[in-house]
């Protein structure tokens, strides 16, 4: 949502009229309210389930497909949708995809063979797209990450701190574990890095978004401070020391915001995520201990957070890139 929330109000801005589309999962819902978006919520996510996952992918398809018959759009945006360009493809509309993992690859196969358009960071190899089926020349990608659109016009909120009761004498990390509902992902569901931070980070108020509720238990059991309602995440990013995940968008995320971030994501790394790490705008570790000693090296670390914003003021705004793309289309 924080990616086309800004992609929206900027197509709003500049007189075009957008349909948004999405799924029931999770706190979407409460998000889209949080964020003042009208959508159109079809069909839901079918959870880590490969067969749910099929039959619930079929139905969205079934449903976008009557309403993509009665609203008549001019062109298809999605990030990682199996189900838009399916649609998008079969009543002959033209389609932009936004890719940030070349690792899903199931979605990937399914999607971007059939996508008009491709926008990618550019740590992406042309290669690497164009293993799915895709010719170089529907291919823009750009320097940066997609993340860096969370930001556009973004005021921070100081009110999620209190919110969350968290104690100010403290450093906050924000942790955040594996993606185990991912089809990518080929790790044990039961365990988690987690666990071992919440034992190390016992001086550091630390908040943390687990992806099942057994998660939430478990966590909050070893003293996590878990949201039990939908706050705003990117305004407690901001007030954070440090962003410990095994995922990937809400480190990015921080490094947006100029704040440090560790990825302990535990198999291969995507191509975004070894660049940054690369450029030194984000660590990668899987061993707690290590991660302990890089988040006491890097918490409130302002040299390290001035480092950062130079690196990422000689960066690309996906949104132009999207904007241009979109224009080029509809032209």
């Amino acid at each position: 949502i924080h990616f086309f929330k800004n992609v929206i109000k900027r197509l709003d801005r500049l007189g075009h009229e957008v349909m948004v589309t999405s799924r029931r999962f999770g706190n979407m819902e409460s998000m889209l309210d949080k964020n003042d978006i009208e959508c159109y919520l079809v069909g839901e996510h079918g959870g880590s389930s490969k067969e749910m996952k099929l039959k619930c992918s079929s139905q969205r398809i079934l449903g976008l497909t009557d309403l993509i018959l009665e609203k008549r759009p001019d062109v298809a945006l999605y990030k990682h949708s199996v189900e838009a360009p399916r649609v998008a493809y079969g009543l002959g509309i033209p389609s932009i995809c936004v890719l940030d993992n070349e690792k899903a690859t199931a979605q990937n196969r399914l999607m971007l063979p059939i996508s008009s358009r491709v926008i990618a960071p550019d740590a992406i190899s042309i290669d690497e797209i164009m293993q799915f089926g895709v010719s170089e020349g529907s291919i823009r990608r750009f320097n940066g990450f997609c993340e860096l659109a969370h930001i556009e016009d973004f005021i921070p909120n100081d009110e999620v701190i209190n919110e969350l009761r968290i104690n100010e004498d403290l450093p906050l990390a924000i942790l955040r574990p594996e993606p185990v509902m991912a089809n990518y992902f080929t790790g044990d569901p039961g365990s988690s890095i987690v666990t071992s931070l919440l034992r190390n980070l016992r001086e550091y108020n630390c908040v943390v978004f687990p992806r099942t509720d057994e998660q939430s238990k478990l966590f909050r059991d070893h003293g996590a401070i878990i949201p039990d309602h939908c706050i705003d995440a990117l305004s407690l990013i901001y007030h954070s020391s440090i962003v410990i995940s095994a995922g990937g968008s809400m480190n990015r995320e921080a490094v947006a915001l100029g704040k440090p971030a560790i990825s302990t994501y535990p198999e291969k790394l995507l191509a975004i995520t070894e660049h940054m790490v690369e450029k030194g705008i984000k660590m990668h570790s899987c061993d707690a201990n290590e991660v302990k000693r890089l988040s006491d090296a890097l918490s409130d670390n302002k040299s390290y957070e001035r480092s950062v914003r130079r690196k990422l003021k000689k960066m690309e705004n996906p949104i132009d890139v999207i904007v241009q793309e979109l224009e080029r289309i509809e032209l």
